[in-house]
């Protein structure tokens, strides 16, 4: 799967339909609170937005499905899978500074097809969508929309939501099940999943799990050696991004291929005969990428992790994501096969306190967890084996795309990211002249020295010039 900018999106022109929501009953309120990503994502939107800069605070995804799409049967899919998951009829608002919680019957809802034109310029149909999305997904709900580009040969199906409710995971479910809701509503197969688990009962879980920790709980032993180190606070990136204050500035996105399918697989042998994982084997190259760069042999960085503890979880949609704090120091004199196996302990230590809250952890430790140096979008490094989603064979054939809007950043932020044909390095960072220069030549690095492992050889040439680009990139 790959990630692109909407406004670098090139959908082929066609009729386009959209799959209204609708529902006979009123809105009831639900006492669950929001998670703490949800309501820290949800009042930055509003803040953006009060202020009037750009923000896009939403996620969304673009597939294809052969022939002319079947209006009647994509409409049912649509049903079937608004009924099935909680994030699509219960939501957050804003109330006299608090977030309350609403929630519709989900046997009340259903889903209508509505044309709303036929689009011959790529660009009209791309400004078209972008502007539906902005509008859809700030509206009161989850303000999910749903539709279809439809052609003769091939039809393109389009999703948005708010980041609040939806994260990589659920797009790669969605996927996955809207096809297979629409085969079976075309006749050519069945589907009858379970009922999902609702992110709700999650929300309750993490609420708990809050109230339960204290300065003193042993859990928050990894935050605080994390926060201690070095001169405190976050972690600086290995080079220079032109931002030295927690100012929200436009980013821009970057796509690094890093290793082909073979590469790849080549890749995690050679970090398993040196103790440790795929990710494992990256954070070292990484850290040893900022050793050269910086003398630091200290690696810090939060690292995204699932909160999908237990396979029970897996069909759940929603933002279901933890930021947890990984911290290893290199070895003397180290090389990348010496370094897998420190980065591996400080990987597992870190993924060990995923049910302890970032945004908690910092209001315990660091006096309601604002302090100079703690970003409000805290920069993070994930790892995702995108290989392992339901579907994923599929991604290239369906041309599946996850679509991002024009958004902020103060830090960088790195996905790498595992397909069955190739594994990328996505950088998200603030759109600065230092920013351009500097961070393609320390990630250019880091995939040098992943390659040399997975080919047993050293690369003396670089990459071509990395385009500067909000387009292709690849997530969850």
């Amino acid at each position: 799967m790959r990630m692109t900018q909407i406004l670098d999106w090139q959908p082929d022109p066609g009729e386009v339909v959209e799959f209204q929501l609708a529902t006979d009953h009123a809105p009831v309120a639900h006492d669950v609170p929001a998670s703490h990503f949800q309501q820290a994502h949800l009042r930055l939107a509003a803040a953006q937005r009060a202020a009037g800069r750009r923000q896009s605070p939403w996620v969304a995804l673009a597939f294809d499905l052969e022939g002319r799409a079947d209006l009647p049967a994509l409409a049912e899919a649509w049903q079937g899978l608004v009924r099935r998951h909680e994030a699509f009829h219960t939501w957050y608002e804003p109330d006299a500074g608090n977030l309350a919680g609403f929630r519709i019957p989900p046997e009340s809802l259903t889903v209508h097809p509505v044309r709303t034109g036929d689009f011959t310029s790529t660009a009209d149909l791309r400004a078209h969508l972008h502007r539906r999305i902005d509008e859809q997904t700030a509206t009161t709900g989850p303000g999910l929309l749903a539709g279809v580009i439809r052609r003769d040969t091939v039809s393109t199906v389009y999703a948005a939501i708010d980041h609040a409710y939806s994260d990589g995971h659920s797009l790669a479910l969605l996927f996955h099940e809207i096809r297979a809701r629409y085969r079976a509503a075309c006749g050519s197969t069945s589907f009858g999943p379970a009922a999902a688990p609702g992110y709700l009962d999650c929300n309750r879980r993490e609420h708990a799990r809050s109230a339960s920790l204290t300065a003193a709980s042993p859990e928050l032993a990894a935050w605080s050696e994390f926060l201690a180190a070095e001169d405190g606070g976050f972690p600086d990136f290995p080079v220079d991004l032109g931002n030295d204050t927690d100012t929200l500035l436009p980013a821009a996105r970057l796509e690094f291929p890093v290793l082909t399918g073979d590469e790849a697989r080549a890749f995690r042998a050679y970090c398993a005969r040196h103790g440790g994982g795929f990710a494992a084997g990256a954070f070292a190259a990484l850290a040893l990428a900022q050793r050269e760069f910086t003398g630091n042999d200290v690696h810090r960085v939060l690292t995204a992790v699932s909160t999908r503890a237990y396979p029970r979880l897996l069909p759940v949609h929603g933002w279901l994501v933890n930021l947890v704090p990984l911290l290893f120091r290199l070895p003397s004199s180290p090389t990348l096969a010496e370094a897998i196996g420190t980065a591996q302990q400080g990987f597992q230590r870190a993924r060990a306190g995923y049910d302890v809250p970032l945004h908690r952890a910092l209001e315990l430790l660091l006096d309601g967890g604002r302090i100079p140096g703690v970003p409000s979008i805290p920069p993070m490094a994930s790892y995702v084996d995108g290989r392992t989603a339901p579907g994923s064979r599929d991604y290239l054939s369906a041309d599946a795309t996850v679509l991002t809007g024009p958004d902020n950043a103060n830090g960088a932020s790195l996905w790498l990211n595992w397909f069955h044909d190739r594994a990328d390095l996505v950088v998200s960072m603030p759109d600065t002249v230092q920013a351009a220069s500097g961070v393609p030549k320390y990630l250019d690095r880091v995939r040098e020295i992943m390659l040399t492992a997975a080919c047993g050889r050293s690369s003396s040439s670089h990459w071509p010039d990395v385009t500067r680009k909000d387009v292709p990139v690849g997530d969850g």
